[in-house]
């Protein structure tokens, strides 16, 4: 489950983190625990996407963005397939499942993505976000504000990751494990000098029970279960959780290990993609790999305004 914490621990905006859950919801009720409510994120930005669920006309889907909210029939929806939510929050994002119905519902099946984007100069100003005073002074020594007025700036995330990400070779993984109640190691990786890893995409086997609760668990540069996502949020078969995959965009700088958990021992099948991408100055001056002295010209300042 994402929390506060698991927020804490992003280093490498934008990430893009995978989530799922599949909640007993009694009469008349939402599921509890809640699935997503994240308040303490500030001053990054956080976006839903990609939400898949169960088609079910008893289910409600309920967001809370901010200080405005959306209830959605999960019955309309794609079944169990991502649906178009692009939901912003500065304050507030909240995702639950309201049962509508009389009787009690188990194993409702959702899955999403969540990014956290630390903001630049760009998006505080579309979105209405006071800017320091060494924010204020780049913006108008850049003219940061006129190009967000012709709604060049800020950049989408997909059109920043087309622009930004140099990918060197992209490759697609897959193993069969037996994995004992204690967890298997499926795969480490290394970048090599001069590049960096990002994870993509996972699928993976549901095991034969909800209750075998199989996951697919993440560790980024020895930090351990930085992400978990359960299979079974994608289905409950394995040709129907192998059919489709959850995205994500997890960059990692040292290691990635790819882990699978049970609490039964099960043969499962599991499927990641990787990309191995060029390390360059604009991502040493995003993620604080260096000082401003250390880079060429302006380009410090131009990373943190958004206009490179």
């Amino acid at each position: 489950m994402i929390t506060e914490a698991t927020i804490k621990r992003v280093l490498y905006f934008p990430e893009l983190l995978p989530d799922g859950a599949l909640p007993d919801i009694t009469a008349a009720s939402e599921a509890s625990p809640t699935m997503l409510d994240l308040r303490q994120f500030p001053p990054l930005l956080v976006k839903l996407s990609e939400v898949a669920i169960d088609q079910n006309d008893s289910v409600e889907m309920r967001f809370k963005v901010d200080d405005k909210t959306l209830n959605v029939l999960a019955g309309s929806m794609l079944d169990l397939r991502a649906n178009n939510f692009s939901l912003w929050a500065k304050s507030r994002i909240y995702y639950n499942l309201y049962n509508s119905s009389a009787g009690n519902l188990t194993d409702v099946k959702t899955f999403f993505s969540l990014w956290v984007i630390k903001p630049t100069i760009a998006h505080k100003l579309r979105l209405g976000i006071p800017l320091t005073p060494e924010e204020q002074k780049l913006n108008k020594d850049l003219g940061i504000a006129d190009t967000v007025e012709k709604g060049l700036l800020p950049l989408p995330p997909a059109y920043q990751i087309a622009r930004e990400y140099q990918v060197i070779q992209e490759e697609t993984h897959g193993f069969q494990v037996t994995v004992p109640i204690a967890g298997v190691d499926v795969e480490t990786l290394q970048p090599l000098p001069g590049q960096f890893l990002i994870l993509t995409k996972l699928s993976a086997d549901p095991g034969t029970l909800s209750s075998d609760l199989i996951k697919v668990a993440v560790d980024r540069d020895y930090v351990s279960d930085y992400v978990e996502f359960p299979t079974w949020a994608l289905g409950t078969t394995d040709a129907v959780a192998l059919g489709k995959e959850i995205n994500c965009f997890i960059p990692a700088l040292h290691e990635l290990r790819i882990k699978l958990k049970a609490g039964v021992s099960r043969t499962i099948n599991i499927r990641f993609t990787v990309q191995k991408v060029a390390m360059t100055n604009i991502f040493r001056a995003r993620w604080g790999l260096v000082t401003e002295e250390e880079l060429p010209g302006d380009v410090y300042d131009k990373v943190m305004a958004g206009v490179l």
